[in-house]
């Protein structure tokens, strides 16, 4: 887990705007490397639960929106260095796929 935290800090601090919110990327971060590896398992969705536990022990000035999970989330920088939640769906666009 360490080592993944340590890889997704190293790429996301390459860019010069990030610092001025560090706290943001951290959280980030540090939800994907200890919840980005549970599944789900005997009908339990263990990352929904994990979403459930953060978002309810969470002590930061970061919070996740309340819609979703943390996991349905990304951190937007805008250009004057603040940054934000942002579902992925506002930056991932819908395909529809026709299988014929």
């Amino acid at each position: 887990m360490v080592v993944s935290l340590c890889k997704q800090l190293q790429t996301l601090l390459n860019h010069e705007q990030i610092f001025k919110c560090l706290e943001y990327v951290f959280v980030y971060a540090l939800v994907w490397a200890v919840g980005g590896v549970l599944c789900e398992k005997d009908g339990i969705d263990f990352r929904r639960e994990f979403s459930i536990w953060w978002k309810s022990e969470q002590k930061s000035s970061v919070k996740f929106p309340s819609k979703g999970t943390v996991f349905d989330y990304f951190v937007e920088i805008n250009h004057d260095g603040l940054a934000k939640f942002t579902e992925w769906s506002a930056k991932i666009k819908q395909i529809e796929f026709d299988s014929n």
